[in-house]
C-alpha cells in the first residue's frame, strides 16, 4: 500500500517533483511478490499524491495531517496527529522525499550510513532494536540533482517494499 540535493538545493517550501513509479511489495514469508505502478506529485512540505494506474483506483495521498488512501476499493483516512503508527509513515515518506534523511533515520530510531557512486547518493537507515511496528531498514538512492530514484523499505514483519522513481 505504502510509498522518494546535489548541485543545488531549493528551499523546501519551493520543492516540486513529478515522475512516475513502479512498485514491487515482497510478502517475504511466502516469496509472493506484488507489483504496481503509478504517478507521484510531490510539493513541498507535506503534499503526495501517488495515484495507480496498476492497480486502477488506489491511491495514497498526504495533505499537511490527514493521509488518505485507497487499497484494493478499502478506503480509509487518517488524522496523523492523533496516530502515531500513520504518523511516522507520513513523516518518514516525507523526510526521504525531501532528502531529510538525518530526520527520517532519528525518527526511526536507525542508525545511518551515507555512500556516493557514480553520482547516485545511498542513504541507509538501519533500525537499532526490532519494534512490533515499523522499518527494519530503509534505502534511499539519489540522483546527482537529489531526487529520490529509488526507496526500498523493509518492515519487521518479513514485507519489502521497493519504489523505483522515473523522471
Amino acid at each position: 500500500m505504502f510509498f522518494a540535493l546535489a548541485c543545488f538545493v531549493l528551499p523546501v517550501y519551493a520543492q516540486t517533483l513529478q515522475c512516475t513509479f513502479t512498485q514491487s511489495r515482497t510478502i517475504h514469508a511466502s516469496g509472493k511478490v506484488i507489483n504496481s505502478e503509478g504517478a507521484i506529485s510531490f510539493e513541498a512540505p507535506d503534499h503526495l499524491n501517488m495515484v495507480y494506474s496498476v492497480p486502477e483506483g488506489d491511491y495514497l495521498i498526504i495533505s499537511g495531517i490527514v493521509l488518505s488512501s485507497c487499497t484494493n476499493g478499502q478506503k480509509m483516512v487518517v488524522d496523523t496527529s492523533k496516530n502515531p503508527r500513520f504518523r511516522s509513515l507520513r513523516n518518514t515518506l516525507l523526510n526521504c522525499i525531501m532528502g531529510e534523511y538525518e530526520t527520517a533515520a532519528a525518527d526511526n530510531d536507525a542508525e545511518l550510513e551515507v555512500s556516493e557512486k557514480n553520482g547516485t547518493k545511498t542513504v541507509k537507515m538501519t533500525a537499532r532494536k526490532p519494534q512490533p511496528r515499523g522499518y527494519s531498514q530503509i534505502v534511499v538512492d539519489y540522483n546527482k540533482k537529489g531526487h529520490p530514484v529509488r526507496m526500498a523499505l523493509e518492515e519487521f514483519n518479513g514485507i519489502t517494499t521497493e519504489y523505483q522513481f522515473k523522471y
